[in-house]
């Protein structure tokens, strides 16, 4: 199960946070040959999202939208 395997990972970061963490499994080519091209495409953009720099978020409260 692949979540179990993300929360055993979490914990282990947990446990050793001197160390990096690599979340996730390895992907070989030729599993990735299996994939369809939007695939690809989707876990390109994933990544991108992932790897993007933080931006901090601020919310503001706008009296007129109550």
């Amino acid at each position: 199960n692949y979540a179990a395997l993300i929360q055993k990972q979490i914990n282990e970061d947990k446990q050793n946070p001197r160390e990096k963490t690599v979340y996730g499994i390895q992907l070989t080519e030729e599993k990735l040959n299996d994939f369809r091209d939007e695939q690809i495409g989707q876990l390109k953009e994933l990544m991108d999202e992932a790897t993007k720099p933080n931006k901090k978020i601020t919310i503001s409260k706008d009296s007129e939208h109550r």
